[in-house]
């Protein structure tokens, strides 16, 4: 009977009494952003401190969730962990806010750790970067040594640390952490002054000691608030120097499609030392065009420099050549390393490795600040400057065409959240002063800017424009108004400046203007932008003031879907007086409008013509309809403002008397509604970029295709597209007229040289076509493709330049003449 019992007792323990399976099923957890990057710290996602880091955490068990924990690390010290009250949860979107002081030190690059458990104590992770732009945050990296690192007994290894912060640095140094004895001390730091510096740059080095094994390698540095911040940690290998007949380690860095000036970074390490470092470019048949080394005493056994490849004697593009690094070490007997296959043992395997580089047209430079980004972008000739209005940075960047680089300080008065730019014009035949005028979407206001004095001269307050629905009422014969109020944005976003007249420089010069839209203004203008336009002026007196609201563009035939619009112009007054309101278009006009579909895009272009008499405007960003709309302004045609009748009756004539009041300002010089549905009418796309010539004959809309306008919004012709580079702008000289060749062969005179644009393409190509047969003539390679403002300049010397925003910065170029083969001279011929 025992052994009965125990057999049984055994079998049933072999199938689990009471049928219970442990889980043995780990959960899933995934981190993400709202722009989806962020799963390497190559890709980290970028966002601003001031509106707080933000990310999701979703997790999912096969039984029951109990909690997920967050863990930060860089940037940001932090644990997080959230326990799920409900033990029957099997899938959990956890949505993540952290919000910081305004003196907080969090910033830069941020690991964060997803770990999501079970009931049973099953877990998984997920790891996502985040680099939170943070000026006040303190930066510490490891310059040298770098990952890889070897070394030798009685040689040096050079130690470079790097920290910022902009409240200022107090100490910074390195350690070295266990295993100790491997080297001649363990540490060493410097202390700022009195005056604490925002940046410092620490070079020092360690004697080595050991025979063998490894050492670690930490910066730190210490802010004004007395927090510590660490670097990345960096392995030293130590080796015997003895019978070394190994050659050096050698690494180089360089781009595969570089300009002509860009670096070449060589890395090498050698346990007996390095005592010569450098690189040698050839073309494609083995000639040695150009190449650079340095000397170095062999004290240091882990060398990294940057060399320029100054290759600025080639001058047509693309060229390919082939880039090689070298290094000598200090042996007795000198071992000379070439750029091996591999760099992740000592002794290279496999053949020297050389990279084919294509050298590409430009000059690229980085912007002084991280968490840049770029909106729009001018180019003031007079002092070879080029300012583009850094948004989430409230300044406006300087970079100047004579020493390729940016000014450091830039205009820090820009006003708040710069977006649109544009030049102040002197006259109609494209002259302009040193002055820009900025619009500052942050707020509501323009700034203009000295831009030679780098000074601010004034901000004019813009109005607020109220749109009113106005509708007659019928309640038992009875007629009464009933007027709807939509509160709209008035912050301005994309800009074209125009002089009228002769350009007086007191009242002549007007801005117009795209609004950036917000979610709270009245349905269904929230999310919907506006054109506008007001007359600059630096002064306080409303009766000189001048605004317009262009209700042209949208004003339609009466219908059911038509109502009466009625507008109110606000300007903000003196306390005492309070402020001042007038009716700029009362219901006397009877202009009626179509209010689901009157208000614009989130992203409204705005460009003018290059002398100033012309603006031209295209509806991109979101929309609620599957079409975008362009429109075109002239200062040809006139304004019509005041003088209004005394009032209007707008009941019945025979009914109760209703009336209404105000004046009927028109401006004859923007499109009409029809004209603009014309357009829509003959495309239907959505509008990502736009550019107008000289005289504003010839203007373009690039969405799908490349549409051909001319000044009354006629379709000429189009260009294929590519797809994800948005930039494009004409040649500067570019006064031909939409559908008209104008140059020889063509009934004209003008060079067709001229007749070009050049339109960004995601390749990292700059593409030219003509403007009249819409072809491609020509193609110009630069480094990065241009991912922003694209536009092309004629600096002091009547050189054209051309200018493109990318990922890395702005790149500049030159621009050649592009032969144009349209058209061929015509042939001699007897028969007509």
């Amino acid at each position: 009977m025992c052994v009965l019992v125990l057999a049984g007792w055994a079998c049933e323990s072999a199938r689990n009494p009471g049928g219970f399976q442990r889980d043995l099923i780990p959960p899933t957890i995934t981190l993400t952003t709202a722009s989806g990057k962020g799963a390497t710290a190559a890709t980290a996602d970028t966002q601003q401190i001031g509106s707080g880091l933000s990310l999701t955490a979703g997790a999912t068990d096969n039984l029951a969730l109990n909690d997920i924990q967050l863990i930060y690390s860089g940037g940001l010290i932090d644990t997080t962990d959230t326990i799920f009250a409900n033990q029957t949860l099997k899938s959990a979107s956890l949505p993540v806010h952290l919000s910081f002081p305004s003196n907080s030190g969090a910033g830069g690059l941020i690991q964060i750790v997803g770990r999501a458990t079970d009931g049973a104590g099953n877990s998984a992770q997920d790891t996502l970067f985040i680099f939170l732009v943070n000026l006040n945050a303190l930066s510490v990296v490891l310059i040298s040594p770098a990952p890889g690192a070897l070394a030798s007994q009685g040689k040096y290894v050079p130690i470079e640390v790097t920290a910022n912060q902009s409240s200022g640095i107090r100490r910074v140094g390195w350690t070295i952490t266990p295993p100790t004895g491997q080297t001649a001390v363990s540490g060493d730091s410097v202390l700022s002054g009195a005056i604490l510096p925002t940046s410092v740059d620490f070079i020092d080095s360690v004697l080595v000691t050991g025979t063998t094994g490894t050492f670690t390698v930490q910066g730190f540095a210490v802010d004004s608030a007395n927090r510590r911040g660490g670097s990345a940690i960096v392995v030293v290998t130590i080796q015997s120097v003895a019978n070394d007949v190994t050659p050096p380690r050698v690494e180089q860095t360089v781009s595969l499609r570089a300009e002509v000036s860009d670096s070449i970074l060589v890395h090498a390490t050698d346990p007996s030392g390095i005592t010569r470092l450098g690189f040698i470019v050839t073309d494609t048949l083995g000639a040695v065009i150009g190449g650079d080394s340095l000397n170095f005493a062999g004290n240091s056994t882990d060398i990294s420099k940057k060399f320029s490849l100054k290759l600025t004697g080639i001058t047509t593009f693309p060229t390919r050549v082939v880039v090689q690094a070298f290094a000598i070490d200090g042996a007795t007997a000198l071992n000379r390393g070439v750029t091996s296959a591999t760099f992740a043992v000592p002794s290279p395997t496999g053949p020297a490795r050389v990279d084919t580089i294509v050298l590409v047209a430009g000059v690229t430079r980085a912007f002084p600040l991280a968490g840049t980004h770029i909106a729009d972008a001018i180019f003031d000739a007079n002092l070879g400057e080029l300012y583009l209005s850094n948004t989430p940075l409230s300044r406006v960047e300087v970079f100047q065409t004579a020493n390729t680089s940016f000014v450091a300080s830039a205009i820090p008065t820009a006003g708040p959240q710069p977006w649109g730019i544009a030049l102040w014009p002197h006259d109609t035949l494209g002259n302009y002063g040193d002055t820009i005028v900025v619009a500052n979407s942050g707020g509501t206001e323009m700034s203009i800017i000295d831009v030679a004095a780098r000074r601010l001269r004034w901000r004019q307050d813009l109005p607020n424009y109220v749109i009113q629905k106005y509708n007659v009422i019928n309640s038992a014969g009875v007629y009464y108004p009933h007027v709807t109020i939509y509160d709209v944005s008035d912050r301005p976003q994309y800009i074209a400046t125009v002089c009228r007249g002769n350009c007086d420089q007191t009242d002549s010069v007007f801005v117009l203007y795209s609004t950036t839209p917000t979610q709270s203004s009245s349905s269904p203008f929230n999310g919907k932008g506006t054109l506008r336009m007001e007359k600059l002026i630096n002064s306080t007196d409303t009766s000189r003031l001048f605004g317009h609201f262009f209700w042209e563009i949208g004003n339609v035939a009466a219908s059911d879907v038509s109502d009466t619009l009625r507008i109110t112009l606000i300007r903000p007054g003196q306390q005492l007086y309070g402020n001042y309101t007038h009716t700029i278009l009362s219901a006397c006009a009877g202009v009626t409008v179509n209010f689901s579909t009157f208000g614009l895009g989130d992203s409204t272009f705005a460009r003018n013509s290059g002398n100033f008499t012309h603006g031209f405007f295209g509806e991109g960003g979101n929309a609620s309809g599957t079409y975008r709309r362009v429109m075109a302004y002239t200062t040809k045609n006139v304004i019509r403002h005041g003088g209004a009748p005394p009032g209007c009756q707008t009941s019945p004539v025979l009914a109760n008397v209703v009336r209404d009041s105000g004046d009927i300002d028109v401006d004859f010089g923007m499109s009409r509604a029809v004209e603009v549905s014309d357009f829509i009418s003959n495309t239907g796309v959505k509008v990502s970029a736009i550019a107008t010539n000289f005289n504003g004959g010839t203007n373009l809309v690039r969405a799908d295709s490349i549409y051909y306008l001319d000044e009354g919004l006629r379709l000429k012709g189009t260009s294929p597209a590519p797809i994800g580079a948005f930039g494009m702008d004409m040649n500067y000289f570019h006064d031909f007229l939409a559908g008209q060749g104008g140059s020889t062969g063509l009934g004209g005179t003008r060079d067709s040289t001229l007749r070009v644009v050049f339109v960004a393409d995601p390749s990292g190509n700059i593409l030219v076509f003509d403007t009249f047969f819409y072809g491609l003539i020509g193609s110009i390679p630069v480094r990065d493709p241009i991912v922003g403002p694209l536009r092309v300049a004629k600096d002091a010397g009547g050189n054209q330049l051309l200018f493109g925003v990318t990922q890395r910065g702005v790149v500049m170029l030159r621009l050649p003449v592009i032969p144009n083969p349209n058209p061929a001279p015509p042939r001699f011929s007897r028969r007509q």
